[in-house]
């Protein structure tokens, strides 16, 4: 018997969890260090970069203060409201525009390497799932605990399309064009599986009927 939605959800996100734990470490281990490294004077770039940020913390805070006094003494006079509206409005601009002044030679050394960040979780998590995946022929941690396993066309090349390709690349891929594409592509394809598992008969999703798998209820521990 196939498995429903839920299973396979959660036996997806025992794995997710399971592999970006390891990415994680791994970053936090080695790869922050190298890619810090990466970007010359990253440290007082850094730090200089948050002192302006807690400035302007500061200084937009300090002007929202100063606003509310002069609500309080306008009293409910429209002209006072109306002018103190617009010395804030205008002190808020100011503000902004040194901002934007102050954090300019900062923002493509930061970028680079916030950049870098993302590039280095996105790659390990595929490269880690990837051999996570294939090394066990599908019967991952997830899998294991969900009772759930791969039958049909088992194989690593089809495994790998299956449970890597078909399943997150394309949507990683789509974040780093927009991350509010590939949240949609994220949900889109969870609707469409949720539909496909529920709704028909043999709860296969387009990538199980593509590569003649089914992911059917099983028990490793018999």
């Amino acid at each position: 018997m196939n498995a429903g939605f839920l299973k396979r959800a959660f036996s997806s996100l025992v794995d997710i969890i399971v592999v970006l734990s390891i990415v994680y470490v791994s970053f936090s281990l080695i790869g922050k260090n190298a890619l810090q490294n990466k970007i010359p004077n990253f440290n007082e770039i850094n730090t200089a970069y948050q002192e302006i940020a807690t400035a302007y913390q500061a200084d937009y805070a300090t002007a929202e203060d100063e606003y509310s006094a002069l609500k309080v003494l306008a009293d409910g006079n429209d002209a006072l409201e109306t002018e103190a509206a617009a010395l804030y409005a205008d002190r808020i601009a100011t503000i902004n525009a040194q901002n934007l002044v102050d954090i300019e030679p900062y923002n493509r050394p930061l970028t680079t390497y916030y950049m870098n960040v993302i590039l280095y979780h996105v790659i390990g998590f595929l490269i880690l799932m990837s051999v996570y995946t294939v090394a066990l022929s599908g019967k991952t941690l997830g899998r294991t605990i969900s009772r759930t396993k791969l039958e049909g066309s088992v194989n690593p090349i089809s495994i790998f399309l299956h449970d890597i390709i078909l399943k997150y690349f394309f949507i990683l891929l789509s974040f780093f064009y927009s991350p509010y594409i590939a949240i949609v592509l994220l949900i889109v394809s969870l609707i469409i599986d949720m539909i496909l598992i529920n709704f028909t008969k043999n709860k296969s999703t387009l990538r199980d009927t593509l590569l003649k798998i089914t992911v059917s209820k099983s028990n490793y521990w018999k």
